[in-house]
């Protein structure tokens, strides 16, 4: 498929930010993160509306929700801890894809995702003063069907920020009357300490680079009911039987490459957990860290693997939380990362994993239909732009009740993985996402 630039210009707010707004500081959560990019990209089939008409209302309704989501529109200031939220706006890219998109999702081609975003995404981004905080990118196939994609700086915003940007945004372009503001409040839960920007060098020391192998393994809504009886745990979620399923195919991969013990790390999301919960709205990062262990078993009772990651997910609680509040919140953030980093670090085989599960993406319409597909294009892995491997993301299939996992590891780890009875018996590799 080849790909034509129709026009690209910043989408400014239509409204200028008040002076009391425009420096935006960076929460000592948002600090710990690292400077990495974010895509997503959303597939739609035609609208009924011709593509001018298509344009001309992403645009005008995004000038709108960015005088809402005022930060995105700035400008990383020279210290890189706050926001100049100096209205420069968002890079809006129009392009027309020669090509249909059913014939894309037939047989999809995860490096084709790569063309539907705006600049390319790799491992080694550095924050950059005066940097777009985000980059959007509209394209239009010969059949009318649309890619919307979206980059973000991960320094600004987890999944469940860039998923409410997203149903704000397109809940303004289909006029729905929906009053969207997102909540601020970050920067005074978790006040930022200078200290706190040295903790990013961690992520540098967890991941491991390798020539890499990439699959995509879909969980249909029938098999994690399966999954969950076989787990013999109270109510099990889809996430927890997906995971520990994986968790225990990577042990038979890392036992044949002599390895006696493995782990499985992923960031929770914090704003349900705290007491009371923070408000969904939440704008910024709000994530702490797990880690589950366990000896390297080719006979690892599945239940006892789903009970790991769960307790491990369920140390991320009120007291957590608590510890990290205020201005005295630095030695408890501290205090948390130590735990599972020390675990990470001292482990045999690491599985990194992000869950976009329930995130609520395939709710965006913007007045034609929701996505009848969604990717994070930095999962189509190759060993040249993302040469780090042992790393799974999970998505929400189209329905909402099963789900994707993208998983790249070490191609000889993929070997044995790929080859799992217990694999192939629940979850189909690289279906169509029309099936």
């Amino acid at each position: 498929m080849e790909s034509v630039l129709i026009f690209q210009e910043n989408v400014k707010p239509s409204s200028p930010t008040p002076l009391h707004l425009q420096n935006y500081k960076l929460s000592m959560l948002d600090q710990i993160v690292p400077p990495s990019l974010v895509p997503v990209v959303l597939y739609f089939s035609s609208p009924e509306n011709n593509s001018s008409y298509t344009t001309d209302s992403l645009k005008h309704s995004l000038s709108l929700i960015l005088t809402r989501f005022y930060p995105i529109a700035g400008r990383f200031s020279e210290d890189g801890l706050s926001v100049d939220c100096n209205d420069q706006g968002v890079p809006f890219s129009v392009v027309k894809i020669t090509g249909r998109l059913s014939d894309l999702l037939k047989n999809p081609d995860p490096q084709l995702a790569k063309r539907l975003v705006p600049r390319e995404v790799t491992v080694d981004e550095k924050l950059g003063v005066n940097g777009n905080l985000a980059m959007i990118q509209v394209n239009h196939f010969d059949c009318g069907g649309i890619a919307i994609s979206v980059v973000f700086r991960h320094k600004i915003a987890d999944g469940i920020t860039i998923g409410y940007f997203l149903n704000a945004w397109a809940a303004t372009a289909r006029l729905s009357g929906e009053p969207v503001c997102p909540n601020f409040i970050s920067q005074s839960l978790f006040p930022q300490k200078e200290d706190m920007s040295n903790q990013t060098n961690f992520v540098e020391s967890v991941l491991k680079k390798g020539k890499s192998s990439m699959h995509r393994y879909v969980f249909a809504a029938s098999a994690i009911r399966q999954l969950k009886a076989k787990s013999n745990i109270e109510c099990p979620t889809r996430v927890e039987v997906v995971l520990a399923l994986l968790w225990k195919c990577f042990m038979v991969a890392s036992i044949s490459d002599g390895k006696q013990a493995s782990l499985i790390s992923q960031p929770v999301n914090m704003r349900r957990r705290a007491q009371p919960p923070f408000p969904s709205d939440c704008f910024g990062n709000f994530l702490g860290l797990t880690a589950a262990s366990s000896p390297n078993e080719n006979k690892k009772e599945f239940g006892h693997l789903v009970k790991e990651i769960r307790d491990a997910i369920n140390t991320i609680d009120h007291h957590y939380v608590n510890k990290m509040l205020g201005e005295e919140g630095f030695l408890g953030c501290i205090g948390n990362l130590q735990s599972p980093m020390t675990k990470i670090l001292e482990a045999v085989d690491v599985l990194l994993v992000t869950s976009w599960c329930n995130l609520g993406m395939y709710n965006v319409d913007f007045g034609w239909g929701k996505p009848i597909w969604l990717t994070r294009c930095d999962a189509a892995n190759n060993s040249e732009s993302m040469p780090y491997i042992n790393f799974v993301l999970l998505m929400d299939t189209r329905f909402g009740d099963g789900i994707e996992a993208w998983v790249i590891l070490d191609e000889k780890y993929m070997k044995v993985f790929d080859n799992v009875e217990e694999l192939q018996t629940y979850a189909s590799i690289d279906p169509s996402p029309l099936d």
